[in-house]
């Protein structure tokens, strides 16, 4: 069992969700750390969702269940009850590592200067398994590229959701997010962060995506959650011509611009010296693929 440590709100928002919900709240309580607030709110499944989350209700201190007007209202509403100094959302399909909290945990205890922080990118397939794992951490996340909204697919490429987690002091500087948007709330919510402070980069995985092509919403509604995307961009600074112009010639190109654009950055690392995880300023490139995943990625 974690020692108890600061005190950490999670909210999983869920709606038909029977196939995965389990591994999810699984991968939550599962690492047993002592200062966890847990909440669930299921949009009214008509599955057996909610009969498996109250399979949980010891282990999770608030679950809801009613219909709503779609997933990030549910995360609103469960981020209105969080009260943890460390906050985060992890969808009904996707899954944190043993070792997350701890990590984390450790990390905003001993930094107070760090607001937010994301961890190495990771993905898993439908049957669980680790598929993939961004080969290049401490990657650069300048904080004007992401005020700018150029971290997207055409440009710098998405932050992965699952693996950030922020401050209740960073929440409360925002306090919502955008239910004007359906699908790319979580975007928008990073330009607001980055308005206020930086993004500090992990060189260890937090948090999988699951991959399911043609049927979890991030695929089936791609082109609406870019739709959206260009929505929040239209006010926002527009990139240098010459990146956006490389960028849309494809996946090639794409890659190309991600690992030759260097920018200054704060890594969080594990120092085995110092038995203890520390902060160092590098140059590190935008990409989170190494050449030879990108290279395979081309193939």
């Amino acid at each position: 069992m974690v020692k108890k440590g600061l005190p950490i709100s999670i909210v999983t928002a869920c709606r038909n969700c029977d196939n995965y919900v389990e591994d999810t709240i699984h991968s939550v309580i599962g690492q047993q750390y002592q200062n966890l607030q847990y909440i669930v709110v299921d949009g009214a499944s008509t599955d057996s969702t909610l009969e498996i989350v109250n399979r949980y209700r010891k282990n999770i201190e608030t679950i809801i269940s009613e219909p709503d007007a779609g997933q990030y209202y549910g995360i609103q509403k469960g981020m209105e009850l969080a009260h943890g100094e460390i906050m985060a959302w992890l969808n009904a399909d996707d899954i944190y590592y043993p070792w997350t909290f701890s990590v984390v945990q450790s990390v905003f205890e001993k930094y107070p200067e760090v607001e937010w922080l994301t961890g190495v990118p990771s993905y898993i397939n439908d049957a669980g398994q680790c598929i993939r794992v961004a080969g290049n951490p401490g990657s650069a996340y300048p904080r004007q590229y992401i005020r700018n909204g150029w971290f997207r697919s055409s440009l710098a490429g998405y932050l992965q959701q699952e693996s950030i987690f922020w401050r209740r002091s960073l929440w409360e500087k925002v306090m919502r997010l955008d239910l004007s948007l359906k699908y790319a709330a979580d975007f928008e919510l990073w330009t607001r962060f980055a308005e206020h402070t930086e993004l500090y980069s992990l060189t260890v995985p937090l948090a999988a995506f699951r991959t399911r092509p043609g049927v979890q919403i991030s695929s089936l509604k791609k082109d609406e959650y870019e739709k959206e995307v260009s929505q929040v961009c239209r006010n926002l600074k527009r990139p240098p011509r010459v990146w956006a112009a490389i960028a849309r010639r494809g996946l090639i190109a794409n890659h190309i611009c991600r690992m030759l654009i260097w920018k200054k950055c704060k890594i969080i690392s594990y120092s085995d010296e110092k038995q203890d995880w520390i902060i160092k300023k590098a140059i590190r490139p935008l990409s989170r693929l190494s050449l030879a995943q990108a290279i395979i990625e081309m193939k």
